[in-house]
């Protein structure tokens, strides 16, 4: 799939214009004349747009509640302020949004059990909490319902590729794609590719994603971040640090994409120019995997007191996170593999997710977690599950190739470790240092 061109729009200054110049481009000579004199005027669609100062979910939020009011039993609408709510926890970090999405969906599902935009927001808030089964059952009951929607088809990919279950999703996201060839089902392709180690391919469906989608949408802002991080991933630094740069063109102080800026900066040594971005977006939107990132730069820079804050803030975010009813167990598991710290909990955490879920990424933590207890039988098991797709993944490459290495495997362990290195050595910042001196290590006791 190859994108068309997609120019970069403007970023819109404050500074610039002033209110009045903005309203003078947009309307006519009478126009400008009534807003001076106080008169009310009827301003067009895109300049209302330009002055409205709420996000998208904001929007979205207050447009159904509006509609809701006068028909508080109407199932699609309590449904539409559902989806609603789970934009703004993207938006917000908020996760007391999933629990307000789960009492509407509930009641919507009692009103219409069949209706299709509750069944879609059904299956998106189980997503949201990795309810993975729950949300590929509500995905199937949308195409019962609905086949001809994409909606429905595009919860069953995501839900079967977090279930480990890849040839049926793939099947599922081309379904998705032939029926609707957008943004939705153009990064879904990207995704699937990637885990297939199909950098190339992945790379070429998100631009079309991108492509597809509207400029100035959130949407497309986040599509733009997937592709910087897909640019990443293979060591084009400079590719990756553009998409992240447009994500900022088109939604304004776009917090994914200063973090994504933070990582480039970090990959080129500045430090303190990566600090400054993470901290910016931490402020904003506290999630555990930015507050995490803030940490590791923060030990780098010799500073372990405010990388245990940051790392305080993972964990505390993660429990609030648990709170509205999202699965954290794995992704906690795993930072603490990361780090060293509570080995014994994230092991039996890893090992709870794998019984329900054997996708690449939970058998990679249940590996890195047996490593650190000293399992290394089970961890070079399941770090060879880990790769079984093809995944170019450096971080998964890199923790296989840390536990060959650990196995004695030296002949795996240098393949697997210079291929993580051929793609980005940077990849990790945690884990930089140890890749290239395991490869010196490895390289002068090659025969």
């Amino acid at each position: 799939m190859t994108a068309a061109t997609q120019s970069r729009p403007p970023r819109v200054r404050a500074a610039a214009v002033s209110l009045l110049a903005v309203i003078a481009i947009a309307l006519p000579l009478a126009g400008v004349l009534a807003v001076v004199r106080g008169a009310p005027v009827e301003l067009p669609a895109g300049l209302q747009r330009l002055l409205d100062q709420r996000t998208a979910g904001q929007r979205a939020v207050d447009a159904a509640q509006q509609r809701l009011s006068a028909s508080p039993d109407d199932p699609q609408l309590l449904s539409l302020l559902a989806l609603a709510y789970l934009q703004r926890v993207r938006e917000t970090g908020d996760p007391s949004y999933y629990s307000r999405a789960d009492e509407l969906v509930r009641r919507a599902l009692a009103f219409g059990p069949s209706e299709i935009t509750t069944l879609v927001a059904a299956g998106t808030l189980s997503l949201g909490r990795h309810d993975f089964a729950a949300a590929l059952e509500h995905g199937e009951r949308a195409i019962a319902v609905a086949p001809a929607r994409a909606a429905g088809h595009g919860i069953v990919t995501d839900a079967l590729v977090e279930l480990g279950r890849y040839d049926e999703a793939i099947a599922a996201a081309q379904r998705m794609v032939d029926l609707r060839p957008d943004l939705a089902s153009y990064s879904r392709v990207a995704y699937v590719r990637e885990l297939h180690g199909d950098l190339p391919g992945a790379i070429s469906a998100m631009r079309a994603a991108i492509a597809a989608g509207n400029p100035a949408s959130e949407a497309t802002a986040w599509t733009e971040v997937q592709l910087g991080h897909l640019l990443f991933m293979t060591g084009d630094l400079s590719g990756a640090e553009g998409a992240y740069e447009s994500s900022r063109d088109r939604v304004r102080d776009y917090v994914y994409g200063d973090a994504g800026i933070a990582r480039v900066r970090a990959a080129r040594g500045d430090l303190r120019g990566a600090a400054q971005l993470y901290e910016r977006a931490v402020a904003r939107l506290p999630l555990p995997e930015l507050a995490a990132a803030l940490g590791d730069v923060y030990a780098k820079l010799g500073d372990p007191a405010r990388a245990e804050q940051q790392y305080a803030v993972v964990a505390a975010t993660s429990k609030l996170l648990a709170a509205g009813g999202v699965r954290t167990d794995v992704d906690q598991a795993l930072f603490d593999a990361d780090h060293g710290r509570n080995i014994p909990a994230a092991l039996a955490a890893a090992r709870a997710e794998y019984e329900l879920r054997t996708s690449i990424h939970v058998a990679d933590a249940l590996a890195w977690a047996e490593y650190r207890a000293g399992d290394l039988v089970a961890a070079r098991r399941h770090s060879a599950e880990a790769l079984r797709t093809g995944t170019q993944d450096p971080l998964l490459l890199y923790r296989a190739g840390v536990i060959a290495d650990a196995a004695g495997d030296s002949v795996r362990a240098r393949a697997l470790l210079g291929q993580a290195s051929g793609l980005n050595p940077r990849y990790s910042l945690l884990f930089a240092d140890d890749l290239a001196e395991r490869l010196r290590r490895l390289s002068a006791t090659a025969p």
